[in-house]
C-alpha cells in the first residue's frame, strides 16, 4: 500500500480522535475552572454591589478591631463591627470613585518611606510585613485606601459656607471665644461635612446589594435588634455602645448590654421631650447621630427659655468673681537647646565605666547597679532574656562566645554611650540573658558654659532684629514655641510646667532677651533662649463691663445642670 493511499484510508479516523482530543482538553478546562471557581467561592464572603468581598479582608477587619478594642471586647461583638467596617470601606471607596478623588503616589509613598524609616531597619520593616501576610506593594495599596477614605470625607466639607449667624449660634452653643472664630468656622465645616458624608454613606447602604453571603455572616449584617417608641435600635448601634462599655468600664457582654440599653433609653427618653418642645432631626440619619442631634436641639430649645435677671446675674458674677478677674500673665518665644557632650566629656564617661568594670563582679552587679542608677548619667536595666536583632549591632557582637555567669572584661560603646555587661546567661550565642550598666557621656560644667557664653553674645543682635530668634539661631535647637498665657506659677499653657522659665520671663523686660536652663524638664542640659513679647497686668473684674459674658456664662450653666438631670 502506497504511503498516500494509506493518508488517505487514515484521514477520517485522524479527523476522529482529533475532536476526541479538543473534546477532552475542554472537558478537562472545564473540571480546571469548576475546580478553580469553587475555590475561588470558598474564599468569597459575599458579593457587594458588583464586588466580591473576600474572607481574608473580614478575618483581619476582625484582627484590627480586636487590637484596637485591646482584646477586651466579646468576639461575637468584634464580629459585627469589624464586618460592617468592611462594608463601610468598600462604600467609601465608591464614593471616592463618583466623587473622583485621587491620591497622588507622592503622597503614598511618603507615608510608606515614613513607616519604612519607624521601624531603623528596612529587612526588619519587610519580616514583620511578611508576618502579617503583607508585600510593599500590598501595603502601598492600603495606605492609599486609607487617604482615599480620608479625603472623600474631607471632600463633603468643601462645600460648606457657614452665615456668620451659623457661626454665631455654634460659638455661643459651645461657649468658643470670639477671637476663636477662624476654629469656629473650621470645626463647623468639619461637623457637617461629617454629617454630610454619614448620610451619603447611609444613602448607600440602603441601596447596597448583597449577594452570595457566606452563611458564617449572616448574623453580621446590620438589622433591627429591637425597637423602642418608634426608634430602632440595630445590632451594630448596640454593639459599637457595648463595646465602649466593655473597654471603659471592664464590663461582661451581659453587663455592657444592659448598660448599653439603659443608655439608649435615657437617650430616646430626651428625644422625645426634644420632639415636644418642637425640636426637627434629620431622620435619615444613623440612630445614634439622631439622638445627639436631639440632644443637642433639646439643650438649645431649653437655652432661649432661660431669661435671667440683672440680679440674678450679678450674684452669678460674685459667686464666681476669681474666674473673671483678669490675671498677670506674660506671652514669649521660647526656643529650646540641648547641650551635647564634647570629646572631653566622652572621655571622662569612658573612664568612669571602665573604673566601675574594675569594680564589678557577677556577685555585686546588680546591687551595685541599682545604686548607680540613680545618678544623673547612670543608667542601670535588667534586659531580661533577648535573641538576636534585639539589640544594636555593636551591643549584640560583644555578647558572642561570652560564658554563662560572665562580665565583659571590656567596655562595649553604642550611640547610647559606654556599657558594663553582666551576661547571666548565653545560650549558644542565639538568646542571652543580660544586665547592664550604662554611661551616658554627660556635657561638663565647663561645656554648659561654653554654650551659655555662645548664645549671650547673641542676645544684642536678637533684641535689635538682626538676628532672627528661630530654630537656626544654634545648631543644637531641639524645640521651639510660641507661648501664650504663661502664669506666674510656671503654667505654660498646651506645653509643660516650668516655674523656672516663667520666673524667668516675668523677670525679663518687655522685648528683651533671657536665657536659663531648666533641668527639670530633661536629663540632658537645656538651654532655653527666650524674648518677651507681651505682658499682661493683673485687674480685677467689673460686672458692667462682663454683662454679656457673665449672660452666656449663666445660661451655660443652667442648660448644663437642666441636662445632667435627664442623664
Amino acid at each position: 500500500m502506497s504511503i498516500r493511499k494509506f493518508r488517505k484510508q487514515m484521514k477520517p479516523f485522524i479527523i476522529v480522535l482529533t475532536v476526541v482530543f479538543i473534546l477532552s482538553l475542554a472537558y478537562g478546562g472545564y473540571e480546571s475552572f469548576r475546580t478553580s471557581r469553587a475555590n475561588k467561592k470558598a474564599q468569597e464572603a459575599m458579593l457587594l454591589n458588583k464586588d466580591y468581598i473576600q474572607k481574608i479582608d473580614i478575618e483581619r477587619a476582625k484582627q484590627e478591631v480586636s487590637r484596637a478594642y485591646a482584646e477586651t471586647v466579646d468576639k461575637d461583638i468584634v464580629d459585627i463591627i469589624a464586618f460592617n467596617d468592611v462594608i463601610d470601606k468598600k462604600l467609601t471607596l465608591d464614593l471616592a470613585k463618583s466623587l473622583k478623588v485621587k491620591v497622588p503616589s507622592s503622597e503614598v509613598n511618603a507615608q510608606y518611606e515614613e513607616l519604612e524609616s519607624s521601624m531603623g531597619d528596612k529587612e526588619q520593616f519587610r519580616r514583620m510585613l511578611q508576618v502579617q501576610g503583607l508585600t510593599k506593594d500590598s501595603l502601598k495599596n492600603k495606605i492609599e485606601e486609607n487617604l482615599l477614605m480620608q479625603k472623600t470625607r474631607e471632600e463633603f466639607s468643601k462645600n460648606i459656607n457657614p452665615t456668620d449667624e451659623e457661626i454665631n449660634a455654634y460659638m455661643s452653643l459651645y461657649s468658643i471665644p470670639s477671637d476663636k472664630k477662624e476654629d469656629a468656622i473650621s470645626l463647623y465645616k468639619m461637623e457637617k461635612g461629617e454629617e454630610a458624608f454619614k448620610l451619603a454613606l447611609i444613602k448607600a447602604r440602603k441601596e447596597m446589594q448583597i449577594k452570595d453571603l457566606a452563611p458564617e455572616y449572616e448574623n453580621l449584617v446590620e438589622k433591627v435588634s429591637y425597637e423602642e417608641d418608634g426608634f430602632k435600635v440595630t445590632n451594630l448601634d448596640l454593639a459599637k455602645i457595648m463595646a465602649t462599655f466593655m473597654v471603659n468600664q471592664k464590663a461582661t457582654k451581659e453587663q455592657a448590654e444592659e448598660l448599653a440599653k439603659n443608655m439608649i433609653a435615657k437617650q430616646i427618653k430626651v428625644a422625645k421631650m426634644a420632639k415636644e418642645k418642637g425640636v426637627k432631626v434629620n431622620e435619615e440619619l444613623d440612630l445614634m447621630s439622631q439622638l445627639q442631634e436631639y440632644t443637642v436641639g433639646l439643650s438649645e430649645k431649653v437655652r432661649g427659655e432661660i431669661k435671667p435677671t440683672d440680679a440674678e446675674l450679678e450674684s452669678f458674677f460674685n459667686a464666681n468673681k476669681s474666674r473673671y478677674n483678669i490675671p498677670e500673665t506674660a506671652d514669649a518665644k521660647l526656643i529650646f537647646i540641648t547641650v551635647k557632650s564634647t570629646k572631653e566629656d566622652d572621655a571622662v564617661a569612658k573612664a568612669e565605666a571602665e573604673k566601675l568594670l574594675a569594680e564589678l563582679t557577677p556577685e555585686n552587679f546588680s546591687e551595685k547597679g541599682k545604686k548607680l542608677g540613680n545618678n544623673q548619667n547612670i543608667k542601670y536595666q535588667d534586659l531580661g532574656t533577648f535573641g538576636k536583632g534585639k539589640m544594636v549591632e555593636e551591643f549584640e557582637e560583644a555578647l558572642n562566645d561570652v560564658p554563662s555567669n560572665t562580665i565583659i572584661n571590656k567596655v562595649i560603646k553604642t550611640k547610647f554611650g559606654y556599657h558594663v555587661v553582666y551576661v547571666k546567661k548565653n545560650d549558644n550565642n542565639q538568646q542571652w540573658s543580660a544586665e547592664h550598666i550604662l554611661i551616658v557621656p554627660y556635657p561638663s560644667e565647663k561645656t554648659v558654659e561654653e554654650k551659655l557664653a555662645k548664645l549671650e553674645k547673641l542676645k544684642p543682635d536678637i533684641e535689635a532684629g538682626t538676628i532672627a530668634l528661630n530654630n537656626k539661631i544654634d545648631e543644637d535647637v531641639i524645640q521651639s514655641f510660641d507661648a501664650k498665657g504663661i502664669t506666674p506659677d510656671g503654667v505654660i499653657p498646651d506645653f509643660v510646667y516650668s516655674p523656672e522659665i516663667a520666673k524667668a520671663v516675668f523677670e525679663t523686660p518687655l522685648n528683651k532677651v533671657g536665657i536659663v536652663i531648666d533641668k527639670s524638664l530633661i536629663v540632658v542640659p537645656s538651654i532655653v533662649v527666650f524674648q518677651k513679647t507681651k505682658e499682661v497686668k493683673a485687674e480685677e473684674a467689673n460686672f458692667t463691663k462682663l454683662k454679656e459674658e457673665v449672660k452666656k456664662d449663666y445660661i451655660n450653666r443652667q442648660v448644663g445642670e437642666y441636662m445632667s438631670k435627664l442623664f
